[in-house]
């Protein structure tokens, strides 16, 4: 085991992430809310397979789509790709990779638990729409009505690592409207609802009724 090439090791990581992947990113959607948006009142976050190739970092004469196809059928080799790019060392490249391959492991449940923001975020020479974070890793999204998965850091790289996230809700790819509250509660939901109300399923309008009960007997208890 200890045997194996740093190559060998990258290889057998993103073939075994890029099902992750697929899960979090490719088969849901993801809408998300927070008091600290300035640019819009939220923002939607989906993925595509051609997006993958960036959050991994290496290069390759594959396209995007055809490097994830190779890494989730398993049949991906070391001999589809390098550690070689532009103006950059391979020693650079290959720590970029490892930085990368790490933060990769932590995606699985990265949409269930608090997050931190930050809009119009900037790190070194990428800029994104948004970034988000747990502290563990950083992702940053790129500009458009859809926001795509742009560049992934590992640790907490936001410069205002203060801001949250209030509400994610997602939804399966197919379906046409969110109906799953990933983090946040009822009350959260029904303080957003007029801006989002045309993006989310009956069953969350349901909920958002309950949310505003729960703020109305908060509201009377403290009377």
């Amino acid at each position: 085991m200890n045997n194996i090439s740093f190559k060998q090791r990258v290889c057998q990581s993103i073939i075994d992430q890029s099902k992750i992947y697929k899960k979090i990113f490719i088969d849901r959607q993801y809408l998300i809310c927070s008091k600290c948006f300035t640019n819009r009142k939220y923002y939607i976050l989906v993925a595509n397979k051609d997006n993958y190739l960036h959050l991994v970092g290496v290069h390759t004469t594959l396209t995007p789509s055809e490097f994830f196809e190779k890494c989730f059928n398993d049949t991906l080799t070391e001999n589809d790709f390098d550690f070689s790019k532009k103006n950059q060392s391979e020693k650079s490249v290959k720590g970029s990779v490892r930085r990368k391959i790490s933060a990769l492991e932590n995606i699985n449940n990265f949409f269930a638990q608090e997050l931190y923001i930050e809009e119009g975020f900037r790190k070194n020479k990428v800029s994104c729409v948004i970034a988000t974070s747990d502290n563990k890793i950083t992702i940053g999204f790129s500009e458009g009505i859809y926001s795509r998965p742009k560049t992934l850091l590992k640790g907490n790289m936001l410069n205002m690592s203060t801001n949250q996230i209030d509400l994610i809700l997602s939804k399966e790819k197919k379906d046409k409207t969110f109906n799953k509250i990933e983090y946040g509660n009822e009350q959260i939901l029904s303080y957003y609802h007029k801006d989002i109300y045309h993006l989310i399923s009956k069953n969350l309008r349901l909920n958002r009724y309950i949310g505003d009960m729960l703020i109305y007997s908060t509201l009377m208890m403290s009377i």
